[in-house]
Parts: structure tokens; sequence; C-alpha cells
């Protein structure tokens, strides 16, 4: 990203919700209430931020579906902890579905995790990133 994501100034539980996702078998997905424009930051991933030996524990009990690589090679697991941004799903993952993904998962200037919107998002859209192939080649190798 070249530009600077804006942030919308109003908390994340104003304009987002989860509800069932519009891909089937995905669970809950995150919605917003609110239209988005381009380049503005949707939701903040926050969690908890695990040792190396921690994550490894979860990874194989396969307990690791809401982990986020982290730049500095930490792994923040948001499982456990209040946040809209782990209800997106990847569009383009596993499901065959028309939906595109319209964030991507990048940093902010304070180097938070963030959803930061790739085109106008309308008001009851569904918020979808890309998770990335290392993480469809995990649970490939889980489920085969």
């Amino acid at each position: 990203m070249t530009e600077v994501p804006e942030k919308i100034d109003a908390p994340e539980s104003d304009y987002l919700y989860t509800e069932t996702s519009t891909i089937a078998d995905a669970g809950q997905g995150l919605f917003t209430a609110i239209s988005i424009y381009k380049n503005e930051i949707v939701s903040l991933f926050k969690g908890e931020i695990l040792s190396n030996e921690e994550a490894d524990s979860r990874s194989k009990n396969n307990d690791d579906a809401y982990f986020v690589s982290m730049i500095n090679g930490d792994i923040m697991d948001s499982k456990h902890v209040d946040c809209f941004a782990k209800f997106a799903n990847d569009a383009e993952g596993a499901a065959v579905t028309r939906a595109k993904n319209n964030t991507v998962i990048t940093i902010d200037e304070s180097q938070k995790v963030c959803l930061v919107a790739t085109r106008n998002i309308k008001a009851g859209e569904e918020i979808f990133c890309g998770y990335g192939k290392r993480y469809w080649q995990s649970l490939k190798k889980r489920t085969t």
C-alpha cells in the first residue's frame, strides 16, 4: 500500500457486526453497517502475542485458525479476544464463490495489524480478506 490508510472516526462496534457468512460453511462473517471507502481502515486485529513454543503447541493441536503472522516474526492469536477483524473470511480461499476480497491485511502508521479497504464497500456488504497461500496449504495438509 502506498497511501496512508485513513481511520474511520467511530468505534468499530458502531459500524461492524457479525452474522452468518455468505460463503457456505464458513461460519460467521464480518459485515459493515456503513459505507466504507477505499483505503479506510476497516478493523484492527487484536490478540495475544505467543511465544514460539506456545504457537507451535497450538498449531499441533489445530488451534491456530485465528493466528496472524506479524512482520517481526511474532504470532498473534485473536481467538480469545474481542476483535471484529478475525471474522473476515477469505472469499478466494477453499470455497467456490462469486465474492471477491475487498480488504487487505496490512499495518497502519502505528505498526498495528489491520484490514484496509481495497475498494469502496457498501453498507450491508460482507468484509473479505486474503489469508495467504501458506494458510490454505496448511489447512489442506490437515484435511487430506
